[in-house]
C-alpha cells in the first residue's frame, strides 16, 4: 500500500479529503460532547436536532472508516444505521433514494468539506482479499466507539456542579484507553499508517504516565493500553456465558439488539429511527418504577424523539421487578 493511501481511500467521499483517524475522532467526540451536553442542560432547545444531525454524522464517518480499515462487520452495520439515522433527520424517505443511508453519509461528509463534484461510493480498484483486522478485545467494535465518546462527555460534564456524581478521574482514564485501543486498531489495519500508530503510542505513554508506571517503548506502551483496557472489559463479562436458548432473546451473544430512538409524528406516533445492540439482562426487562432518570416511564423524551432509557432496567427476576410496571417499545 503507498504511503499516505489507506483502505477508505478507495472510496470517493474520503479520497479527495483524506481524513485521518485522530481528526475523526475528535470531530466524533466534539459532536458527541455538544449533542450530550444540549441533552443534559436543554432538551427542548431549537438546536438540539442541528446538533443530533451533526453527531450522526461525524461519529457515522469515523465509524465508516474505522470499517473500511478493519472489514469488521459489526462496525460496517453501525455505519449504515448512522447513515439511515441521517437520512431520517434530513427528511428522506428510505426508499425515495437510489442510494441507501451509508452512501447518504458518505456524500453528507464530502459536501461538507466541499467536494461535491465526486460521487459517495467506491473507486474501481482491486479486490481486496485480506481478512479481516482482529480486535484488540471481546466487546463489539462499535460499543467501543460509543464507550469512548461517552466518557469523553461526562469527564467534561462532570466538571460542572450539576453532575457531582460523576467519577471525572475514571472517566478521562476510560476515555485514554478507548481512544487509544481505537487508533491502535486503525494503525495495526494499516501499516503505512504512522500517524495513527504514533498517536496510538502517545496514548499508551500518557497512560502509564497516570498510572504511575515507569515509561516503555512505544509498542509496549500500546500493549499496555490493551492490558489496561482488560482489567475493566472483564469485570463487564458475566462469570457464566449465556445459553444460546437465553430468556432475553440474546441467543449466547450476552447482547440484543434494541430500538433506542423513534421519531414522533405526532399523536403518540411514533417511528423507530435507530437501534443497538445493548447487555442482555437474561430475561425479559422491566424497568424501575424509582428510576432517577426517567422517573419509572422508561423512556425519555427531546422535542420530536423518545429515547429508551437504560438507567433503569431491571430483570424480570429481580425481586424489584415485581414493583415495576413494564415497558413497551
Amino acid at each position: 500500500m503507498p504511503i499516505g493511501h489507506h483502505p477508505e481511500h478507495a472510496v470517493n467521499a474520503y479520497q479527495d479529503e483524506r481524513p485521518s483517524i485522530t481528526r475523526l475522532i475528535l470531530e466524533a467526540r466534539w459532536a458527541h460532547y455538544r449533542l450530550t451536553d444540549a441533552l443534559e442542560h436543554d432538551p427542548d432547545s431549537n438546536g438540539v436536532l442541528a446538533l443530533r444531525r451533526l453527531k450522526l454524522l461525524h461519529a457515522g464517518a469515523l465509524v465508516d472508516v474505522l470499517a473500511l480499515r478493519t472489514r469488521d462487520p459489526d462496525l460496517y452495520e453501525a455505519a449504515r444505521d448512522h447513515g439511515a439515522a441521517l437520512r431520517e433527520v434530513d427528511g428522506l424517505a428510505l426508499d425515495d433514494h437510489p442510494h441507501n443511508g451509508l452512501d447518504h453519509l458518505r456524500a453528507q461528509y464530502a459536501r461538507l468539506h466541499h467536494h461535491t463534484h465526486r460521487d459517495a461510493r467506491r473507486v474501481p480498484h482491486a479486490a481486496d482479499e485480506s481478512l479481516p483486522t482482529k480486535r484488540p478485545f471481546r466487546r463489539p467494535g462499535p460499543r467501543l466507539v460509543r464507550q469512548m465518546l461517552d466518557t469523553y462527555a461526562w469527564a467534561h460534564l462532570g466538571l460542572t456542579p450539576r453532575f457531582p456524581a460523576v467519577d471525572v478521574a475514571s472517566e478521562r482514564r476510560r476515555h485514554l484507553i478507548t481512544r487509544g485501543l481505537l487508533l491502535d486498531w486503525a494503525a495495526t489495519a494499516a501499516p503505512a499508517d504512522n500517524a495513527a500508530a504514533a498517536a496510538a503510542a502517545t496514548a499508551g505513554h500518557a497512560l502509564r504516565a497516570l498510572d504511575r508506571r515507569p515509561a516503555l517503548n512505544d509498542l509496549r506502551a500500546r500493549a499496555y493500553l490493551r492490558d489496561a483496557f482488560r482489567d475493566f472489559d472483564d469485570q463487564d463479562e458475566d462469570d457464566a456465558p449465556h445459553p444460546l436458548d437465553c430468556a432475553g432473546r440474546c441467543d449466547g451473544t450476552g447482547e440484543v439488539l434494541t430500538v433506542l430512538t423513534w421519531e414522533h409524528h405526532g399523536d403518540d406516533s411514533y417511528t423507530a429511527v435507530h437501534q443497538e445492540p445493548i447487555l442482555c439482562l437474561g430475561a425479559p426487562a422491566a424497568h424501575a418504577p424509582d428510576c432517577a432518570a426517567c422517573g419509572g416511564r422508561g423512556f425519555t423524551y427531546t422535542t420530536g424523539y423518545r429515547e429508551l432509557c437504560l438507567d433503569g432496567r431491571i430483570s424480570d427476576g429481580d425481586p424489584v421487578a415485581a414493583t415495576a410496571t413494564p415497558q413497551g417499545a
